[in-house]
């Protein structure tokens, strides 16, 4: 029971598509003076959307569940803007946390921080802490885009694509996309010291009933890898909604434990970009 509640609890934080075991992706990343208007894939250019789809102020709340059984609890939130290398960023936060009954078994407090280029929306500064049963971890990147290298806290560097992206920065910025069905397309993204030519594959559109009404959603499914103690073996799916707000309403995978979900719960809009400054 013991490990299958393991399983479970690391699937759950992999659900939270921004968390360190979701490593997703897009277009081809870009240098600090590419512009956005066009985002290139192999074979194919993936128009952006004519607006971000999400603002300062985003806030999303997801019910982490196992089946009928709520396990606990993940928010995604655009915190505000922050000067990083001289550049305007978006402070993101990714969290899940398991609740009372589950956390009995495996405790889960597990946070994410990027701080995304509000113009090339690739990351400048990525940070998590993963607290998740007695594992704990912590780790600081700065990506030195025009050095084309990642320095970690440890003073240990790497190198990198420049444009490149973290694992929250890349589910932000595949949310702004102009996804087409059986187009897949390609970014770089960096983990672990490593830095990988990542995939999302847009399998098809679908209705999805949530709790806010029913949406006509893309339906995703980002590349997994390895992060924290555990090795992901389920398939997860992203439900994004087709309108210009790209809100993810629905994540789910499958695990030789049962199928587990994300669904939203609360969705906080946000103040309007123009609200943002400069």
């Amino acid at each position: 029971m013991n490990h299958a509640v393991r399983l479970l609890l690391a699937a759950l934080v992999a659900a939270l598509a921004g968390s360190s075991l979701a490593a997703g992706a897009a277009g081809q990343a870009l240098p600090d003076s590419t512009s956005r208007s066009d985002v290139e894939s192999d074979s194919t250019t993936v128009r952006a959307l004519a607006a971000p789809p999400f603002a300062i102020g985003e806030r999303l709340v997801f019910s982490l569940d196992y089946g009928p059984v709520n396990a606990g609890e993940g928010v995604l939130e655009v915190v505000g803007l922050v000067d990083v290398q001289g550049r305007p960023c978006y402070r993101i936060e990714s969290t899940a946390t398991s609740n009372r009954f589950f956390s009995g078994f495996y405790k889960v407090r597990d946070k994410v921080i990027s701080y995304v280029d509000r113009e090339g929306l690739f990351s400048r500064y990525f940070m998590k802490r993963l607290r998740e049963g007695t594992y704990r971890k912590t780790e600081e990147i700065e990506f030195d885009h025009a050095a084309g290298l990642a320095r970690y806290d440890n003073g240990k560097v790497y190198d990198i694509t420049p444009g490149v992206h973290d694992v929250l920065s890349a589910f932000y910025f595949v949310r702004t996309l102009d996804l087409e069905v059986g187009r897949d397309v390609f970014l770089s993204a960096h983990s672990s010291r490593k830095t990988y030519d990542m995939r999302v594959i847009v399998h098809r559109q679908e209705a999805v009933e949530t709790d806010f009404g029913t949406f006509d959603c893309f339906v995703i499914q980002p590349i997994m890898m390895d992060e924290g103690l555990f090795k992901h073996e389920g398939d997860l799916m992203i439900y994004l909604t087709a309108d210009d707000r790209r809100i993810p309403v629905l994540m789910t995978t499958k695990l030789p434990v049962g199928n587990i979900a994300a669904h939203l719960r609360e969705h906080e809009p946000g103040r309007p970009a123009g609200g943002e400054g400069d």
